[in-house]
């Protein structure tokens, strides 16, 4: 008998590439996650990888069980979803990743509308970017994650996960209130000699923007960087330069900034609800995503 733990650590070794990368994904420690292998390898009778460097690569037979170990995770996931719906109740502790600006924007309402709604579903929100969120849904240790994609970048290709849409949002110029642009949706190409104020850490972002740049034919001067929007629309405000940001970033910006839409190139980020593949109809999980969908739709009233 094929133990599932052991199954599921396979799986992300495949995903991860190394002992410490898959460690550090399911919170275990390397040589537990070694001897857990180890195991595994004496029950299929046959070696799991070969060393290319520090790099791990799967064997044919490895990746013959992490194809099936994907099939196998979501029926159990589903299994327990649909006993959860013959229960018939929702409640007990949802483990909710999102991202900053869906933290601070989408998230506060989606929660208090399930608490209001069903007392006994304790959600439970931790901050998580795409990137790391990821393996910790796959690996249990949350029950949701809010993830974005870019249109102009590759967007998740994960099996094990299913993705429910929230919302697509422009990328939005934001410029100081004094600087004088002309009316209507801008082209990139016109800020040009514009000092300008990128993300720092996000890679995904950062990646749109300067692909935008190079599609409308010129490097930026980055004057400054942050990867705190609060930050970035505070230099904004101060006339220090221009950003492109998210739309949910500038919920409940007032003075100081104006908001421009771009038509050329046109960029959007896809916000959605990702959870592991078969729990999508699980009560609770189906309870927070409907709540998150009307938390977005009011929002864009």
């Amino acid at each position: 008998m094929l133990d599932v733990h052991r199954l599921r650590l396979l799986r992300e070794l495949a995903a991860r590439g190394t002992i410490a990368a898959t460690a550090r994904a399911c919170a275990l420690t390397p040589s537990a996650v070694s001897q857990q292998l180890t195991l595994l390898r004496r029950e299929v009778g046959a070696p799991l990888f070969t060393r290319d460097g520090r790099a791990l690569v799967l064997t044919e037979a490895a990746r013959v069980l992490v194809e099936h170990t994907e099939r196998i995770l979501a029926e159990l996931e589903a299994a327990r979803a649909g006993v959860a719906r013959i229960a018939g109740g929702i409640g007990g502790v949802l483990r909710l990743g999102a991202f900053p600006t869906a933290a601070s924007s989408i998230v506060p309402g989606a929660i208090a509308a399930c608490r209001a709604a069903h007392p006994d579903l304790d959600v439970r929100l931790e901050e998580w970017e795409t990137a790391d969120g990821l393996p910790a849904l796959r690996s249990g240790r949350l029950d949701m994650l809010l993830v974005y994609e870019f249109d102009l970048l590759a967007r998740i290709a994960d099996p094990g996960v299913t993705l429910t849409r929230l919302v697509t949002e422009s990328l939005l110029v934001a410029a100081p209130e004094a600087l004088e642009l002309p009316r209507g949706p801008l082209s990139l190409a016109t800020l040009r000699d514009q000092p300008w104020i990128v993300p720092r850490s996000d890679g995904a972002l950062r990646a749109t923007v300067e692909r935008a740049f190079g599609m409308s034919g010129f490097a930026p001067r980055l004057d400054y960087v942050s990867d705190d929007y609060t930050v970035i629309l505070a230099l904004v405000r101060a006339g220090l330069g221009v950003s492109l940001v998210p739309r949910l970033a500038t919920e409940g910006l007032t003075t100081g900034v104006r908001m421009h839409r771009l038509d050329e190139p046109r960029l959007t980020r896809i916000v959605s609800v990702a959870a592991r593949a078969g729990t999508e109809q699980a009560p609770n999980v189906a309870t927070l995503t409907a709540a998150l969908q009307e938390a977005v739709a009011r929002l864009n009233h």
